[in-house]
């Protein structure tokens, strides 16, 4: 298991919002590449977690989100960054 942070402050749409209180944190099975579970603190995560739940519940690789193109700025790129963070 790895367990990655993303502070909200490093997301530009937050900045843009001006409301960058808050952390994303992802737990990944490295050998499965399976996502175990996400905690997303932060403006729009209502929206996010939407993404997140599609991709474990298709019992997809979290190399998904990583890899996948959204729009920007949004606060779903994000997720881009929080999952390149898995070594």
């Amino acid at each position: 298991m790895q367990v990655v942070t993303l502070p909200v402050a490093a997301i530009p749409r937050a900045r843009v919002m001006n409301d960058t209180r808050g952390v994303l944190k992802a737990v990944v099975d490295v050998n499965t590449q399976r996502i175990v579970g996400v905690s997303l603190l932060c403006v729009d995560s209502h929206e996010m977690i939407n993404i997140v739940k599609t991709v474990m519940d298709a019992d997809l690789p979290y190399t998904v989100l990583r890899d996948q193109i959204f729009t920007h700025p949004t606060m779903s790129e994000s997720l881009n960054d929080l999952f390149s963070l898995i070594k």
